[in-house]
């Protein structure tokens, strides 16, 4: 049995941050920088979900792959 749950994350930017990678960022298609930031934040939960997992049998919480959303 599988039970689908939705969550949807915001990357909110500092604009005012001297940080190189915003200017990278900003300079994306917005296309691109959508898929970058939904497979940064997929990556991200699976790391997560590591310590979340251990030592639970009964269940297992996982990132839905991309398909099957």
């Amino acid at each position: 049995m599988i039970i689908k749950h939705v969550i949807e994350l915001e990357t909110v930017i500092n604009e005012d941050s001297n940080e190189p990678a915003i200017a990278s960022i900003k300079a994306m298609p917005d296309k691109l920088r959508q898929q970058f930031f939904d497979e940064a934040g997929r990556d991200l939960l699976k790391g997560l979900l590591v310590d979340v997992n251990k030592g639970n049998t009964w269940a297992e919480l996982r990132v839905a792959s991309k398909e099957s959303v």
